[in-house]
């Protein structure tokens, strides 16, 4: 059976797409994995504990639930990324968006923390991408607003928490949110602008809003339910973000 020349050339350009997308999507998985297993541990960018001459093996490594979990997503994310390309964003720096807010949510989720070191490289980041997307003005008055806005509720659900924890006679020791989710909301404003911000944290707050409303049914129809339940909130302000720069990249 013959095929056509375009018909070759389609398929020479899909296998050269899908072997890209390996390459791209496995490396970024093997960083944010990398990552996620040594900032929290050392706070430093130390040797990974699956390198041969630390005694763990590569199979011990590739067993992990979460490491294999991040190399499916960063896969599926790179291959779709590259089959269709956003429209006025490079499909590298896109990515590359994408690749640290799944870190920040990995580690979020295993730890409940979003890391200083983190989200100081994510402003200067995400910052510099904010300023040639949006310009100076709307970088700047995006991250402010973001950082301002979650500061705001940060010190009111501290104060509601101690007075909730007053009435039951409780021990209150941490807050609602997290100073970390303060400084994400400030870098998510610096990548989004302004008002761009406003969109990402509503719908991040929204997603949270709807998650903790089903725990909270989840818990109580189990008769689990313990009053000052933290969830991580984090990976809600990533997913409203990554919800709102997809549509703005894809539906313009």
């Amino acid at each position: 059976m013959l095929t056509s020349p375009a018909c070759n050339g389609l398929n020479y350009y899909n296998a050269q797409m899908l072997l890209l997308s390996l390459i791209v999507g496995l490396a970024g998985g093997l960083v944010v994995n990398y990552l996620a297993d040594v900032l929290p541990a050392t706070r430093s960018l130390a040797k990974p504990d699956w390198w041969p001459v630390s005694g763990k093996s590569l199979k011990e490594y590739f067993s992990r639930t979460r490491v294999l979990i991040v190399f499916v997503v960063a896969l599926a994310i790179t291959d779709l990324v590259n089959r269709n390309p956003p429209i006025g964003f490079p499909s590298y720096l896109f990515l590359f968006v994408l690749a640290y807010f799944l870190l920040v949510t990995v580690i979020d989720i295993e730890h409940r923390v979003v890391m200083h070191p983190v989200s100081i490289v994510g402003a200067l980041l995400m910052g510099g991408i904010g300023f040639w997307r949006h310009g100076a003005v709307s970088t700047v008055i995006g991250g402010a607003v973001g950082f301002g806005f979650m500061l705001a509720l940060f010190y009111l659900g501290d104060l509601l928490g101690r007075l909730m924890a007053k009435i039951r006679k409780e021990s209150w020791e941490q807050t609602a949110l997290g100073f970390g989710d303060v400084n994400l909301a400030g870098v998510i404003g610096l990548l989004m602008g302004w008002p761009g911000v406003i969109g990402a944290l509503f719908f991040g707050m929204l997603a949270a809003g709807v998650f903790s409303a089903g725990y909270l049914l989840v818990t109580i129809a189990n008769r689990k339910y313990r009053a000052f339940t933290s969830i991580p909130y984090a990976p809600f302000l990533c997913l409203g973000t990554v919800a709102v720069v997809v549509a703005s990249v894809y539906l313009t």
